[in-house]
């Protein structure tokens, strides 16, 4: 995940926290951000309070439970992420702009196995990812389009191909162990090299997932049962 805040700064009670509540509860966020990193999300709040310099205690009163500071560090990312969208759409090259950001997207997956077991494993809440999905999504199509209109990217390219490409790339980087964590690089560039438009591109024979295909496989959303259908 990449450090940073996009968010308001953090009360308890609606009142501001004291300046020494706000770097520890700053210095437990970057610690988590560390060995949830490093050892993914089967580590404890005594993990990460040990990790931090701090009593366990602290943690807790800044951090009841694991899912409320797995939610602390995603509230950190959408920030992060919302900025680097930005940063893409003010790119006076539309396409450099779309590569730059699924780049950053793909380093950040590839060096934080936390975030990797959450976003590939489903292996916590939902809620986290729903609070990202929902706020980069109008990010997402703003890119996808500019670079479309340019006539640099692929028409049949659509935002729900983005969450599944950068799982791809996700899945690279992990399926090395760590003996080769930026061979994920490889292969984006051979996806690049299929979603850029071209005067010889053979047409999309697969339709895209869609939106709400891609938020039940995400674990957004229930599926219909039989009887919905």
């Amino acid at each position: 995940m990449a450090e940073g805040s996009g968010v308001d700064a953090p009360t308890e009670g609606g009142r501001p926290l004291r300046r020494d509540a706000v770097l520890n509860r700053e210095k437990i966020l970057r610690a988590a951000r560390e060995v949830f990193g490093r050892h993914g999300l089967g580590v404890t709040l005594d993990d990460v309070a040990r990790h931090a310099g701090v009593g366990v205690g602290t943690v807790y009163r800044r951090f009841p439970d694991k899912e409320t500071l797995v939610r602390a560090l995603f509230e950190q990312d959408l920030g992060m992420r919302q900025a680097s969208a930005e940063r893409a759409l003010a790119h006076p090259d539309p396409w450099e702009g779309f590569v730059d950001f699924l780049t950053e997207m793909g380093a950040d997956l590839a060096e934080n196995r936390g975030l990797h077991e959450v976003i590939m494993l489903g292996s916590h809440s939902s809620e986290p990812m729903e609070t990202v999905r929902g706020g980069m999504l109008p990010f997402l199509e703003a890119l996808i389009h500019r670079a479309q209109e340019s006539g640099d990217l692929r028409a049949e390219v659509t935002p729900s191909d983005i969450p599944v490409v950068v799982q791809m790339l996700s899945a690279a980087s992990q399926f090395t162990q760590g003996k080769r964590p930026d061979v994920w690089r490889r292969y984006f560039e051979i996806i690049l090299n299929g979603i850029r438009q071209r005067p010889d591109n053979l047409p999309l024979t697969t339709p895209s997932l869609g939106n709400e295909t891609v938020e039940q496989v995400m674990g957004l959303v229930r599926p219909a049962s039989v009887e919905e259908e």
